[in-house]
Protein backbone atom coordinates (compact mmCIF):
# COMPACT_ATOMS: atom_id res chain seq x y z
CA UNK A 1 0.00 0.00 0.00
CA UNK A 2 1.17 3.40 -0.97
CA UNK A 3 1.77 6.22 1.62
CA UNK A 4 -0.93 8.13 0.28
CA UNK A 5 -3.44 5.19 0.45
CA UNK A 6 -2.64 4.08 4.23
CA UNK A 7 -2.81 8.70 4.94
CA UNK A 8 -6.39 8.80 3.52
CA UNK A 9 -7.60 5.16 5.05
CA UNK A 10 -6.48 7.37 8.19
CA UNK A 11 -8.02 10.25 7.74
CA UNK A 12 -10.99 8.55 6.99
CA UNK A 13 -10.54 6.97 10.27
CA UNK A 14 -10.75 10.69 11.73
CA UNK A 15 -6.63 10.98 12.23
CA UNK A 16 -6.20 14.93 12.09
CA UNK A 17 -2.61 14.37 11.34
CA UNK A 18 -3.22 12.15 8.23
CA UNK A 19 -5.51 15.26 7.08
CA UNK A 20 -2.91 17.44 7.78
CA UNK A 21 -0.12 15.69 5.80
CA UNK A 22 -2.61 14.92 2.90
CA UNK A 23 -3.18 18.72 2.83
CA UNK A 24 0.41 19.55 2.88
CA UNK A 25 1.01 16.98 0.11
CA UNK A 26 -1.92 18.19 -2.28
CA UNK A 27 -3.02 21.93 -1.33
CA UNK A 28 -0.33 23.39 -3.87
CA UNK A 29 -1.23 21.56 -6.72
CA UNK A 30 -4.89 22.40 -5.57
CA UNK A 31 -4.43 25.65 -5.31
CA UNK A 32 -2.91 26.15 -8.94
CA UNK A 33 -5.73 24.52 -10.56
CA UNK A 34 -8.01 27.03 -8.30
CA UNK A 35 -6.30 29.79 -9.39
CA UNK A 36 -6.50 29.25 -12.77
CA UNK A 37 -10.08 29.36 -12.69
CA UNK A 38 -10.91 31.67 -10.16
CA UNK A 39 -8.18 34.64 -10.82
CA UNK A 40 -8.84 36.38 -7.34
CA UNK A 41 -5.84 35.05 -4.53
CA UNK A 42 -7.93 35.69 -1.97
CA UNK A 43 -10.93 33.71 -3.00
CA UNK A 44 -8.91 31.05 -4.44
CA UNK A 45 -7.23 30.28 -0.42
CA UNK A 46 -11.04 30.23 0.59
CA UNK A 47 -11.90 27.88 -2.23
CA UNK A 48 -9.11 25.60 -1.26
CA UNK A 49 -10.50 25.37 2.45
CA UNK A 50 -13.81 24.80 1.31
CA UNK A 51 -12.43 22.16 -0.48
CA UNK A 52 -10.28 20.77 2.07
CA UNK A 53 -13.36 20.97 4.62
CA UNK A 54 -15.55 18.86 1.91
CA UNK A 55 -12.83 16.21 1.61
CA UNK A 56 -13.01 16.01 5.00
CA UNK A 57 -16.52 15.90 5.85
CA UNK A 58 -16.75 13.22 2.68
CA UNK A 59 -13.74 11.06 3.23
CA UNK A 60 -15.70 8.23 3.46
CA UNK A 61 -17.46 8.86 -0.23
CA UNK A 62 -13.70 8.22 -1.52
CA UNK A 63 -12.50 4.98 -2.21
CA UNK A 64 -8.93 3.47 -3.06
CA UNK A 65 -10.34 0.99 -5.70
CA UNK A 66 -12.15 3.15 -7.52
CA UNK A 67 -9.56 5.90 -8.31
CA UNK A 68 -6.59 8.10 -7.89
CA UNK A 69 -6.98 10.68 -4.47
CA UNK A 70 -5.80 13.17 -6.94
CA UNK A 71 -8.27 12.71 -9.05
CA UNK A 72 -10.89 12.72 -6.74
CA UNK A 73 -9.59 15.91 -5.22
CA UNK A 74 -9.16 17.75 -8.52
CA UNK A 75 -12.79 17.19 -9.25
CA UNK A 76 -14.06 18.44 -5.88
CA UNK A 77 -11.55 21.63 -6.72
CA UNK A 78 -12.79 22.06 -10.01
CA UNK A 79 -16.04 21.58 -9.19
CA UNK A 80 -16.19 24.70 -6.25
CA UNK A 81 -13.96 26.69 -8.00
CA UNK A 82 -16.75 26.92 -10.69
CA UNK A 83 -19.19 27.59 -8.58
CA UNK A 84 -18.13 30.12 -7.05
CA UNK A 85 -17.33 31.84 -10.18
CA UNK A 86 -20.55 31.44 -11.48
CA UNK A 87 -22.22 32.72 -8.04
CA UNK A 88 -19.86 35.33 -8.43
CA UNK A 89 -21.48 36.70 -12.21
CA UNK A 90 -24.72 36.53 -10.70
Amino acid sequence: MHQPDVLILEMQNGSHNAFSKLYEMYSKALHGVIIAIERDSLIAEEVLQDVFVKVWNNSNSYTIDKGRFYTWLLNIARDAAIDTTRSRAF
